[in-house]
């Protein structure tokens, strides 16, 4: 798991999941991708639960756009 989480839950909170993702990687080392991805969710769900003020756009609209 990464230790520095400032810079990831920024990212998160402003929707850019692929830098979210990348730093999540930088900071776990080479980990696959799907492991990314989980802790990425994790760490959304977690955010979602603590700091839901921080959102600027519903759960309904997060991610919007976004196809990978």
């Amino acid at each position: 798991m990464p230790e520095d989480w400032d810079r990831i839950d920024a990212l998160i909170f402003s929707e850019h999941l692929i830098q979210a993702l990348r730093a999540i990687r930088d900071q776990c080392g080479p980990i696959p991708l799907p492991d990314a991805i989980d802790v990425l969710n994790e760490r959304f769900v977690h955010l979602r639960d603590t700091r839901p003020d921080e959102f600027t756009v519903s759960l309904d609209g997060y991610g919007d756009g976004f196809y990978s």
